[in-house]
């Protein structure tokens, strides 16, 4: 599934690293829908814990 408009929200897998370092893995990407009720998510990779972060993107996350 392709989308050529920028996403909303990139999808993050946050595990926990060395010295309570938190890893931020990018598995996805979403975009609301035009009616503002609902959201598609599109993932790249499916997180092994089972927990998903969306986030509004920065501009480093657009390049």
């Amino acid at each position: 599934m392709s989308n050529a408009s920028k996403p909303d929200y990139i999808a993050y897998n946050v595990v926990e690293g060395s010295d309570d370092k938190k890893i931020w893995n990018r598995v996805g990407a979403a975009w609301t829908h035009g009616d503002g009720d609902g959201i598609n998510i599109v993932l790249d990779s499916l997180p092994l814990s089972g927990k998903i972060s969306l986030r509004v993107p920065k501009s480093d996350d657009d390049k």
